[in-house]
């Protein structure tokens, strides 16, 4: 992951349209693609650490959201 910063009008990546002197974290990857077609349009300031997953749980149950009913669903009788 490496630190950039846009030196264009405007540039299209995973993280979506960043414009010209915006700072955006980007993967290895995918600046080697933008320097490979337009080299003077992204400086790199720092590499960066990607973050950590958080760890997951013992296999505890999480609740479910109930969801919200259908409004051509077939409503139960009263009585």
């Amino acid at each position: 992951m490496k630190e950039v910063i846009v030196n264009r009008i405007k540039i299209k990546c995973s993280k979506g349209r960043i414009e010209k002197g915006e700072t955006v974290i980007l993967p290895d990857d995918e600046v080697a693609k933008i320097q490979s077609f337009r080299p003077d349009s992204i400086t790199i300031l720092r590499d960066v650490k990607a973050a950590a997953k958080p760890a997951k749980t013992n296999g505890a149950k999480v609740a479910k959201k109930p969801t919200k009913r259908s409004i051509y669903a077939k409503s139960n009788a009263l009585n």
